[in-house]
């Protein structure tokens, strides 16, 4: 894994083994030199998500506003997956050593295969929920990447899947133990009243965005 064969001027010597400690402390090292732009569009993300949850779910659910509710489900799935990718291109820009502004997290233009990606995993997701758990939990992880191989790689939605699962099963022990690392510093954050995810979030993006680059063999920022 992270087999580099070259470095590229302007960044740092470049990892040949993936470690899940100089992932987190990576994430948390880019953050918090950049955390007031990435809690302020974690803010508006979830304002625009609660507009749109108050617009097409503030009504009852008899009559007429059932359809209502159907538009609001795939207006609210559409968005979801367009501020995933924005988080995926701002935590890129890090990697990439140009510390994110607001706007950057918006510098993609593939947003049909950002919304066929997240459509094509979310149903692959929910039908490996629905035979007995496990399987759900295996697409989640060997899907991980897919946003950033559509964005940083510009690869098609199907492409992205399969250049995911073909990364992740490249490292799965180590890569295995950063998604649990991943998934408990959120809890951790869910449960510090909500408010610690504005940390643990950013963080542990920008710690699989790295652990993405350093597997592929691409360039990492100092």
């Amino acid at each position: 894994p992270g087999n580099f064969s070259s470095q590229s001027p302007g960044y740092s010597p470049v990892p040949t083994q993936l470690s899940v400690g100089d992932a987190i402390s990576y994430g948390w090292s880019k953050f918090s030199a950049n955390a007031g732009v990435w809690i302020g569009f974690m803010i508006v993300a979830l304002v625009i998500q609660g507009v749109i949850n108050l617009i097409f779910g503030g009504f009852n659910t008899d009559g007429d506003f059932t359809l209502w509710r159907a538009i609001g489900t795939i207006v609210s799935a559409i968005v979801g997956y367009l501020i995933q990718a924005a988080y995926v291109r701002g935590a890129l820009h890090e990697i990439d050593g140009n510390k994110p502004a607001f706007g950057s997290f918006f510098q993609f233009t593939n947003v049909a295969a950002v919304i066929i990606a997240g459509v094509l995993v979310g149903l692959a997701t929910v039908i490996g929920f629905v035979l007995l758990i496990i399987p759900g939990l295996i697409v989640m992880f060997l899907t991980w990447w897919t946003l950033p191989f559509v964005i940083d790689k510009n690869q098609d939605a199907i492409t992205a899947i399969k250049s995911s699962i073909q990364a992740i099963s490249s490292n799965v022990g180590t890569l295995l133990l950063l998604a649990l690392a991943v998934v408990g510093l959120n809890i951790v954050g869910a449960l510090l009243c909500g408010l610690g995810l504005f940390v643990s979030v950013p963080v542990t993006l920008i710690a699989s965005t790295y652990a993405y680059r350093v597997t592929i063999g691409g360039p990492v920022a100092p």
